[in-house]
């Protein structure tokens, strides 16, 4: 598709964040670049859904939390 290359490149880019951020103990490591950018997919399609597209900024926190690690743990 015509979205290929961006979707490539942000794919990419998210891992590399990912990873950096596990590296700091920032990140869940029981995750990976394709997860992420599935979960930064659903949240799109969340947001373009007119009976969900309220509810997207709470989801985006909820699946931030999700993906930020425990300080604790």
């Amino acid at each position: 598709s015509a979205l290929h290359a961006s979707c490539v490149t942000m794919r990419s880019a998210g891992t590399r964040l990912l990873v950096c951020a596990q590296a700091a103990g920032q990140a869940r490591k029981d995750m990976d670049g394709v997860d992420l950018f599935a979960l930064v997919g659903a949240l799109a399609w969340i947001a373009d859904q007119p009976t969900l597209a309220p509810r997207a900024d709470r989801l985006f926190d909820i699946i931030a939390g999700a993906i930020v690690a425990d300080p604790e743990g």
